[in-house]
């Protein structure tokens, strides 16, 4: 058996990132550009791995963009098959998500399993019930499982699964089964070292055998391990801390008539077109005044665009981290005057500046201690609202709700009960709005 496929994930459509309607189209041109990849690669079927949305809770405008890129695969004969993520679950009051949606319409075979005392079972996906474990292609031939996110029970389902499977392999085998993907929505623990709480590598080693190509998502970050397990990254760039990683999609060409020993399968990681970033640091130490200050992050803005060039032409987002000692009052810079700086250099579509350097650490008046704490506060908040913003729901009021969360943390910290803490987080839904 010959067939080609595609694996996507983490596409994120509709995350309108900083609040920029502009970053909302990128994520959307970008998951279009994998469904023109795998049309003009001829592919069988496209799987996506999950978090095709940003959100369970999408506009007119995002569902469009997803039902514009299906509609494609399903015009050129390329069958879609994926999972949820947990961007992408329901509600539970809601009872129905948006992916379960497109599968209703037709545009989507989402599989999502039953599960009997933990274990998936071993049921094909129906067109009517719109649930199953697994689907098949190519007269048969070809099959692909489905397990979405179950978060923290993901290592126990997928040992559940791997007996399953084993115990199914025989009547398989006899069916005319000989390629088998199975999509996950989850990472592989020590990829990531912030990411906690993830499946082993060891995890993994009872699938072995039992299927060819383990499909993942949920990580940013593109990895395979062993030509048996492949996560493409995310299409576009999440947050400024991933715009490193060349992330993508792989196309995967299978050939089954290969000698025994030989591989089933050729996975190539492409890398998508995607709005650039340009991460620069700019560290303060040793500028007496503000005009030593501006003659040096003018410059640099200036190499860097140099160093760039390739960038220049397409609006990039560029993100600044400015780090060190202050020798003079930071609260002299003046922000627009950087701002301006970064535009005549590099005509961006978003300047960020974020100002983690220090006040001067030589003061005399007594009050180093008090103005380190003052910066750990401050630097605090500037996290929180970064998190905050991520969610564009939140970006108008994202300064007020990091400020909400600092005061909810230090509640926590001087022991108030959790109906003081429960009343101020109330205050706060009614008075900044709940997104």
């Amino acid at each position: 058996m010959r067939a080609v496929f595609v694996h996507t994930a983490d596409n994120h459509l509709g995350y309108e990132q900083y609040g920029v309607r502009e970053r909302y189209d990128d994520f959307a041109r970008a998951f279009l550009s994998v469904v023109d990849g795998a049309i003009a690669r001829d592919a069988d079927f496209f799987v996506i791995a999950g978090d095709l949305f940003n959100k369970r809770s999408i506009d007119a405008r995002t569902l469009t963009q997803a039902n514009e890129g299906l509609r494609r695969l399903a015009d050129a004969g390329v069958v879609a098959i994926g999972i949820e993520g947990n961007h992408d679950r329901s509600y539970y009051r809601d009872g129905m998500s948006w992916l379960q949606y497109l599968s209703y319409q037709g545009l989507l075979r989402l599989l999502n399993p039953a599960l009997r005392d933990g274990a998936p079972v071993m049921a094909e996906w129906s067109p009517v019930t719109l649930t199953g474990l697994y689907t098949t292609l190519k007269d048969g031939r070809a099959r692909i499982y489905g397990l979405p996110w179950y978060g923290s029970s993901t290592a126990r389902v997928m040992a559940s699964f791997a007996e399953t499977l084993a115990a199914a392999r025989a009547e398989e085998d006899a069916a005319g089964v000989e390629y088998r993907v199975l999509l996950m929505h989850t990472g592989v623990e020590g990829v990531l070292p912030q990411l906690q709480g993830l499946p082993a590598p060891a995890d993994f080693a009872p699938l072995r055998g039992l299927v060819d190509y383990i499909a993942l998502g949920h990580v940013h970050k593109p990895y395979e391990m062993e030509n048996s397990l492949f996560n493409p990254g995310s299409t576009e760039t999440w947050g400024a801390e991933e715009s490193g990683w060349e992330r993508g999609y792989y196309a995967v060409t299978v050939d089954t008539d290969v000698a025994p020993g030989e591989p089933r399968h050729t996975a190539e990681h492409i890398i998508n077109p995607k709005r650039p970033f340009v991460r620069l640091g700019f560290r303060v130490d040793g500028l007496s005044d503000p005009a030593s200050f501006y003659d040096h992050f003018e410059r640099m803005v200036a190499q860097a665009a140099r160093d760039h060039q390739d960038a220049l032409d397409r609006k990039p987002v560029v993100d600044i981290s400015m780090t060190g000692v202050y020798a003079f009052d930071g609260a002299a810079i003046e922000r627009p005057r950087l701002e301006e700086a970064v535009r005549e250099r590099f005509q961006p579509l978003v300047t960020r500046i974020h100002d983690s350097a220090r006040a001067n650490a030589w003061d005399v008046d007594g009050e180093t201690d008090e103005t380190l704490q003052h910066d750990r506060q401050a630097l605090e908040l500037h996290v929180l609202q970064e998190l905050v913003a991520r969610d564009a729901r939140y970006v108008p009021q994202a300064e007020a709700w990091a400020a909400t969360l600092a005061q909810l943390k230090r509640m926590a910290l001087e022991n108030e009960t959790p109906e003081q803490i429960a009343a101020v987080l109330r205050a706060a839904r009614a008075r900044l709005g709940a997104g």
